[in-house]
C-alpha cells in the first residue's frame, strides 16, 4: 500500500516538475530577449528556450496564472520578473 501511495505522488509530481523546468527555460529565453517577446523575437525565443510549442504553451498559461506574464495591448507579452526592470 505504501509503496503504491508513493509511485503515485513519485507520477503526480513528474508533470509539475516538467512544467516548472518548463517555465524556468522560457523565463531564461524571454529575460535574454529583454523580457518582453513580440512578433518579431518570439520566434528567437521559443528557440532559445529549447521548448516545443506545446510545451511553450502550457508554460506561458503556467506563467499567466501566475502572474508572471502579461499580455500588451499591441500583442507582445511581457515578463514581470525581477531580472527586468
Amino acid at each position: 500500500m505504501i509503496r503504491t501511495l508513493s509511485l503515485s505522488l513519485t507520477l503526480l509530481a513528474a508533470p509539475a516538475f516538467a512544467q516548472e523546468a518548463s517555465v524556468a527555460a522560457l523565463t531564461t529565453a524571454i529575460v535574454d530577449a529583454g523580457c518582453v517577446v513580440t512578433a518579431e523575437n518570439g520566434d528567437a525565443v521559443l528557440a532559445a528556450s529549447g521548448l516545443n510549442e506545446e510545451e511553450t504553451m502550457d508554460a506561458v498559461a503556467a506563467m499567466y496564472a501566475a502572474g508572471l506574464v502579461g499580455l500588451e495591448p499591441d500583442g507582445s507579452m511581457t515578463l514581470n520578473h525581477e531580472a527586468c526592470g
